[in-house]
Parts: C-alpha cells; structure tokens; sequence
C-alpha cells in the first residue's frame, strides 16, 4: 500500500531528464496506516467507469465513424480502445502479459452494442481487480517492473481518463453535451 511519505520522488533517467516516480511503502508491517486500500481503490475505478459510461451513453449511431481528422480514432475505434484497454490491464494483474485487442470496430457495431462493451469490460475489470494481489510486482510494458497498483492507477484510471476527456471533445465537436464532472460543468461551481 502507498504510504503518504512522498508518493513522489525526482530521478535521473538513462538520459539525463528527470522523470517523476510513485513511490510507496509496504505498510502492513508498520504503524503508518495505508493512504489508499484495495477496496477504495477499487470503488475508485468502479467511478471512472461510471463516468466513462455517461459520456459512452451520449453517443448516437451516426457518431461511430466521426473522427476529428485524418490519422485520428473514429469515435468507435475510441470507445474500442477503452474498453481494450481495460481488458488488457486487468489480465496483466492475473497473468503478468500485456496483450492489446486492437481497436477495430467489428461490422454492424451501433451504439447499444459498443454501451454494452463498456459496462461488460468495466464488470470484468472490477471483478478482476476484487481477486487481484496488488502488492505484487508485474512487467511494465517497457520491460521493467512495477508493483501492480501502478498498473491500476496509470493503466486504469488516467489512461481512461485521457481517452474519456478526448470522448467529451468529440462529444463537443460533434455539438452533443459532454456529461458534467461529478455532476458539475465548471459554469455551475459557486463563485
């Protein structure tokens, strides 16, 4: 578990920048109590899926295929690729191997079939991370190694916040309502 001693600390990389790590300590032997335990981590995730759905729910048929540019994820490829990537993060908790799907769009895939891919990939994400030992260290895709709650927290939370804040754009872009934040837009927040 992550202690509050510097979740943080400043390293030299291979070359020379310095790059930010999270550190933690094992505080099951210690007086320190842990700052985050499984159960609310995993209550944590539980809530940026629910976010993720609320922006997904938005979505009509037509939408599958716009993108923003050429080059760019079509708004189904997106959504494939968050719901992937949830896949690929959970199994490597239990299996210790990163193995992305791909984010093709099967033919025929409308808007009720990709809402249905989010909520079974964010109940099997959840049910994975319920059986998961997230002390124990796993192979980061750059082949070093980190303990699993790291893949949690930058594989599960801000990898699928970044692509959900690139979903609201699209929603934007598209003239659709992007979901407000906790149930707030920033216009609403009292001044």
């Amino acid at each position: 578990m992550v202690t509050p001693e510097g979740l943080a600390t400043r390293r030299m990389n291979g070359i020379g920048a310095a790059e930010t790590r999270l550190v933690g300590r094992d505080s099951r032997n210690g007086d320190t109590p842990p700052m985050l335990n499984a159960d609310d981590l995993i209550r944590y995730v539980t809530g940026v899926h629910a976010r993720t759905y609320e922006a997904v729910e938005r979505l009509r048929d037509e939408d599958l295929a716009w993108q923003p540019g050429t080059g760019e994820f079509t708004t189904g490829e997106l959504v494939t690729h968050i719901a992937n990537s949830r896949v690929m993060n959970t199994e490597s908790l239990q299996t210790g191997r990163l193995r992305y799907k791909g984010h093709t769009v099967r033919p025929g895939t409308n808007v009720l079939t990709m809402r249905q891919l989010i909520l079974r990939t964010g109940k099997k994400t959840i049910a994975g991370l319920v059986d998961a030992d997230l002390e124990q260290v796993i192979p980061a895709a750059d082949g070093h190694t980190l303990p699993a709650w790291r893949r949690v927290i930058a594989g599960l939370i801000e990898h699928e916040t970044h692509h959900r804040s690139q979903l609201c754009e699209y929603l934007r872009q598209m003239g659709l309502e992007p979901p407000p934040l906790f149930g707030l837009h920033a216009e609403d927040l009292p001044r």
